[in-house]
């Protein structure tokens, strides 16, 4: 029977990167997000993100990684490991700054990582059991290739990822809280 894996996370985590190279790992084909979407589609649900896997998965007759931000079921096609990619808040501010993203999608997109949003979702939607992070602030796209690939093996069963704790340790969330309600009350 032919599976999907998602490897999701905020932008600038590093999820088409690890999703090409585990998707060759394991022999699936690797679809991006923007794969299954409409040109010029801004928005779109998870609902017709489904129909749209479920049926391209069917087509292809074989295993699947997708690279995602928005948590979804393929159609009828099981899910068997959500990967999601995670990095520091503060990393992945700076990283989202440099590919030139609007100040605001920063910010927005610093917060869902500070609040795992993407980890959150996953568990809601697929359930404990199937959901793992790999914290990629300090390590290469090989590695965490490697580290998924032992994942969906059933060797390793991923990190455990606290960035207010991190945060809150090292002095720097604060900082980034001031930052991030700045943003809210200009909002």
């Amino acid at each position: 029977m032919m599976r999907a894996y998602l490897v999701a996370g905020t932008p600038g985590v590093g999820k088409s990167t690890v999703a090409s190279g585990l998707a060759e790992r394991i022999g699936a084909l690797m679809l991006e997000l923007g794969e299954l979407t409409d040109p010029g589609e801004l928005e779109v649900h998870p609902v017709k993100l489904a129909a749209r896997a479920g049926a391209r998965i069917r087509r292809e007759g074989r295993d699947v990684v997708i690279a995602t931000h928005i948590i979804f079921k393929p159609r009828s096609i099981p899910i068997g490991a959500v990967i999601v990619l995670r990095r520091s808040p503060l990393r992945l501010l700076e990283e989202l700054r440099l590919r030139g993203y609007p100040e605001e999608k920063v910010l927005e997109n610093v917060e869902a990582e500070l609040l795992g949003v993407v980890y959150v979702d996953a568990l809601r939607k697929v359930g404990e059991g199937r959901v793992f992070q790999i914290d990629t602030t300090e390590r290469g796209a090989m590695e965490s290739v490697e580290l998924a690939h032992r994942i969906l093996r059933g060797e390793w069963s991923g990190d455990e990822v606290d960035w207010v704790s991190l945060l809150e340790r090292d002095g720097s969330l604060q900082g980034l809280l001031s930052m991030l309600s700045a943003r809210s009350a200009r909002t």
